[in-house]
């Protein structure tokens, strides 16, 4: 009888486990910004679904904590060592609160924001490393399916032309470069998981399969830029022994090219327009200039709201006035973007949103060498990777992108590292933990 039961709870947990990982990797797909271009053709109700449905299951899957079962559900529990991560999240949720003039709007962002927090802090606790790439690439798998299906069947909407390419893969994301950044993440996140399962002997030709058809992807959206992040954000995978300052590096790449950008770019604008180059970065640097002047004279230090500056039409007017319709009628009329990840954070939290997520993030990678090489390897990359993209695009903005999820779980795995003091000296190296948990 006693075997029966042990069978019986046994064959429940390995239930609820699938259960919870068909959840999560719902939940990462939408986190990937499907179903993009779908919504063309079923119309917007559908991304509407995703999102809110991705909401309901992080709820649910936040409710159970480390239960093993349904009827074990547990409330949620909150951890000291994330603090600076709660704080950062609550520091935006009460601030937006504050300064919004669209007070439901930002009430459910800001509390969509929080629960991403407390859903990627869940998730890097309760499974491994190798688990949760594995989750990641399930999830890129479906979305480079759907892609590869909306290609056949809407052919008109996944290519785009012009000036300087034709016919350039755009797939289910509404720009060629959004789509190629997209396809680098998950190039990433594969790359890793091959590493991982080729070092244990496990390694299965899907995920090979995965990587060449990504590839492939990439090269047909004939966007240089995100390639180039890709290479960039591997280099960690070389140099596994040295531990780097993470936060330190993602704050002074961020810092020193906004300056170089807007102080000696311009000096060399002559030099560039001779050679036949562009010397604003494709109108980014007028843009930079812009928002530096509106956000100088009006709400410096609060900015507009978490992820509300682009939605306010007065805001977004602000930018917008300084473009004639006659001299530049796409940044006058349609520009809804900063193009820079700093920039983008000051229009919406203000210089004070800033400092706590340079707080945020140095507290977080402060102690590099206690964490296990794979949790290394993977914060690194993810960070290389955020730090080339945010460069030139708005790549922490929203809830609902793999650009916001992806931070907040690293950070977290920052925070979760192992709390025994290692003397230096000996080794360079993380220890091993063994506080990640199996779901089954």
């Amino acid at each position: 009888m006693n075997t029966s039961v042990q069978y019986r709870q046994r064959q429940e947990r390995m239930r609820t486990a699938v259960v919870f990982e068909m959840m999560i990797v719902f939940c990462l797909l939408v986190s990937l910004e499907f179903p993009g271009n779908y919504e063309k053709i079923y119309g917007e109700k559908l991304g509407k679904i995703m999102e809110y449905g991705a909401f309901g299951m992080e709820i649910i899957l936040l409710m159970t904590c480390n239960a093993d079962s349904w009827q074990s559900l547990e409330l949620l529990h909150v951890d000291k060592k994330y603090t600076m991560l709660y704080f950062y999240v609550i520091f935006l949720f009460v601030e937006s609160m504050l300064v919004t003039s669209f007070k439901s709007e930002q009430f459910i962002t800001c509390m969509r924001l929080l629960v991403t927090l407390l859903f990627m802090i869940w998730l890097q606790e309760r499974y491994s490393m190798e688990q949760i790439l594995e989750l990641l690439c399930i999830a890129q798998g479906i979305f480079i399916c759907t892609t590869l299906l909306f290609m056949l069947r809407h052919s008109g909407y996944a290519y785009e032309s012009g000036s300087g390419y034709s016919h350039a893969l755009n797939g289910i994301y509404p720009t060629k470069n959004s789509c190629a950044t997209e396809l680098g993440f998950g190039i990433i996140m594969t790359v890793q998981l091959i590493q991982v399962k080729r070092r244990k002997r496990m390694l299965t030709r899907r995920w090979l399969v995965l990587l060449l058809v990504q590839c492939v992807l990439i090269f047909m959206c004939q966007a240089t830029g995100p390639v180039l992040t890709v290479l960039i954000a591997l280099i960690p995978m070389t140099i596994k022994r040295t531990r780097l300052p993470l936060g330190l590096i993602y704050i002074a790449v961020n810092v020193a090219f906004l300056f170089c950008m807007l102080t000696l770019m311009p000096l060399f604008e002559d030099l560039l327009v001779a050679m036949g180059k562009d010397a604003t970065l494709t109108g980014r640097i007028p843009l930079w200039r812009q928002i530096i002047e509106v956000m100088i004279n009006n709400r410096t230090m609060s900015g507009f709201g978490y992820a509300m500056f682009w939605r306010d039409r007065s805001a977004r007017g602000l930018i917008q006035s300084a473009f004639s319709m006659r001299n530049d009628p796409f940044m006058s009329s349609l520009t809804t973007g900063s193009h820079n990840v700093l920039m983008e954070m000051w229009v919406n939290s203000g210089l004070l949103g800033i400092a706590v997520y340079f707080l945020a993030l140095l507290y977080s990678f402060q102690r590099t060498y206690e964490l296990e090489e794979d949790k290394y390897v993977f914060c690194a990359t993810v960070m290389f990777f955020l730090m080339m993209n945010g460069l030139t695009e708005r790549c922490i903005a929203g809830n609902y992108t793999y650009g916001v999820s992806s931070i907040l779980l690293v950070m977290a795995i920052g925070c979760n590292r192992n709390l025994r003091r290692n003397v230096r000296t000996n080794s360079r190296r993380a220890p091993v933990r063994a506080d990640a948990q199996d779901p089954a």
